[in-house]
């Protein structure tokens, strides 16, 4: 029998399945969506509430969700059906629980996914100041910075006024009208059993077609560039070859981790990081156009505004390697050193949250599994620059929240000294204000020749509106979690 840690411990090659009983226990068990995006366009997020639940409801509740919940094995398959055949593969529906979640179901600590930032939730987390992590014992960390709750999204899931949700269920596919009739069968479950729907976020892929890129066309969000480029690989079928100056290989266990609550020796679930964020699209692109007037930059030249902000032009091609777009496959075959590295600014976003410095174990132990889609209407030919209403529904698998998110919004993104003093915070997802020292807004145009300064605030335009950490449990803690409960505990 395989030793589960060494099944995580290098990428996992799913096709393997049919010989590898050990494999195909894992893969069966595991929920979709965390070893690879279900890559559907429209999504439902529904947030519910057990309050007023009995236990022996709860784990009801989630016996009867397990059943429709989609196995990382059929999502796998359905995806290899796609590629072959064109076959669609239909909805895929996930289920995460809150600590909120695993309170109410009244079962013991033991078998409660155990990371502290989860226990204590994102409401208590995102106020800490300092930010300190165990794997750097002494370093204070900005805080997260996360607004209070009662500047959060009246009316839905995130009305100040309501408390943390319990569970969320993922509902995705490519038709909408599916997903809606999904989600309605799915209420009928809900109000069963006496859960109580908080509200949802409905999620609408934005995609651009671009020579040579995708025929479904690339993911973009709302201020106009190609996103999710960098994802991590887990799966051997996935790495390319040969691997790039970037190594996208990970090991699945930096994602996903043994289920506490211990079904089977192969269950296994992720630590999942919801925050809804909403874009305010006008006030980006005028600071683009600002910025690019600062620097001196007009014409096509403009454009090089916006990718020295966020590391990459609209369409993917990254500013290390380009003074413009190069119009084609968006890469990841790059690094930041030698003459790449003068190239990008420090606090560009996509630099400030991966440094991509060779050999840097810690820094790559920082990267998650995201998997994030837009929300909100736009015009056809996206001419509009809405100031609310959309934006990114940011999610993101783990193994370990502390380290991973907490890590990379407040040590990376929201400290003005990464990696070098003075430097700046992330001014795409940062949420301090920048210091006053002028350094932390000198931005340098280094495709000049000579090279351009400019001195210019560029201040946030994203705002957290909601959200929450969640656990994916494995499918058979979902079918099982009522054996955990004490007899003289249900209700």
């Amino acid at each position: 029998m395989t030793n589960l840690q060494t099944l995580l411990d290098k990428p996992i090659a799913w096709k393997e399945w049919t010989t590898d009983g050990d494999l195909l226990s894992l893969l069966a068990d595991l929920q979709a969506n965390i070893f690879k995006g279900h890559g559907r366009d429209h999504t439902q997020n529904i947030f519910l509430s057990f309050e007023g639940m009995g236990t022996q409801q709860i784990s009801d509740l989630l016996r009867d969700l397990s059943f429709v919940t989609t196995s990382a094995l059929e999502q796998l398959r359905e995806a290899a059906a796609f590629s072959a055949a064109k076959v669609s593969g239909g909805t895929v529906i996930c289920v995460m629980l809150s600590v909120g979640g695993y309170g109410k179901l009244g079962i013991p600590s033991a078998n409660v996914p155990g990371d502290l930032a989860f226990r204590a939730g994102m409401r208590t987390r995102g106020r800490l100041n300092p930010m300190t992590f165990t794997s750097i014992p002494g370093f204070n960390a900005p805080s997260i910075n996360d607004p209070d709750k009662a500047k959060w999204e009246f009316g839905g899931a995130w009305d100040p006024g309501k408390d943390a949700p319990d569970a969320m269920v993922l509902v995705a596919d490519d038709d909408a009208a599916l997903v809606g009739n999904s989600a309605g069968a799915l209420r009928r479950v809900f109000a069963k059993h006496g859960a109580t729907v908080l509200g949802f976020d409905t999620g609408l892929a934005q995609r651009r077609n671009q020579p040579a890129g995708s025929p479904k066309g690339e993911g973009i969000e709302h201020f106009g560039y190609v996103d999710g480029v960098s994802q991590p690989l887990f799966l051997a079928e996935d790495l390319p070859h040969p691997l790039g100056a970037w190594d996208e290989t990970f090991k699945p266990s930096q994602f996903i981790v043994p289920d506490p609550g211990n079904p089977t020796t192969f269950s296994c679930g992720s630590y999942f990081v919801y925050r809804k964020l909403e874009q305010n699209v006008k006030k980006f692109k005028h600071q683009e156009d600002q910025l690019a007037n600062a620097l001196g930059l007009a014409g096509p030249e403009q454009e090089r505004a916006g990718a020295l902000v966020v590391g990459r032009f609209e369409d993917g091609t990254p500013i290390a390697l380009s003074q413009a777009p190069l119009a084609g496959v968006p890469t990841n075959d790059f690094d930041y050193t030698g003459s790449h590295g003068s190239k990008c600014p420090f606090r560009a976003h996509v630099r400030k949250t991966n440094p991509r410095t060779p050999g840097d174990m810690s820094e790559r132990s920082r990267i998650m599994a995201r998997r994030g889609i837009t929300y909100g209407e736009r015009k056809s030919d996206f001419s509009d620059e809405p100031e609310k209403n959309v934006g990114l529904l940011f999610m993101a698998y783990m193994s370990d929240i502390n380290e991973q998110f907490e890590f990379t919004q407040s040590a990376w993104a929201n400290n003005p000294n990464f990696p070098d003093a003075d430097i700046g915070i992330d001014v795409v997802i940062g949420q301090p204000k920048n210091p006053p020292p002028a350094a932390h807004n000198a931005w340098e145009d280094a495709w000049s020749n000579p090279s351009r300064m400019a001195t210019f605030d560029f201040q946030q335009s994203v705002t957290l509106m909601g959200g929450d950490y969640f656990f994916a449990p494995s499918i058979s803690f979902l079918q099982s979690s009522g054996k955990f409960v004490a007899p003289a505990m249900v209700a």
